[in-house]
């Protein structure tokens, strides 16, 4: 049977973990947080909200790391790159 959650974990969790990752939206956070507390329902585990907070601060680390670099301001193709896909366009005929 699933649990309900205390709105109040919540909102606790959600707003110590937005403090930590400030650079996402409060919005993903909070959902997160409830995304984490309903999967650990659905599959069972005893949900505590130690258990919830660290699981939902390895996700919003990972979402964090793995933002792409910055793209390079301008550059030139080259032909045939296999490498990184890029291909030149040959012109019409």
């Amino acid at each position: 049977m699933l649990q309900t959650f205390p709105v109040q974990d919540l909102s606790r969790i959600s707003a110590r973990l937005h403090d930590e990752f400030s650079a996402l939206s409060h919005r993903r956070v909070e959902r997160c947080v409830s995304d984490t507390w309903k999967c650990a329902e659905h599959l069972g585990v005893p949900v505590t909200p130690d258990l919830v907070e660290r699981v939902a601060r390895e996700h919003l680390e990972a979402m964090v790391n793995s933002v792409p670099p910055s793209r390079p301001e301008h550059r030139t193709p080259h032909a045939g790159d296999l490498f990184t896909g890029r291909h030149t366009i040959p012109g019409p005929r």
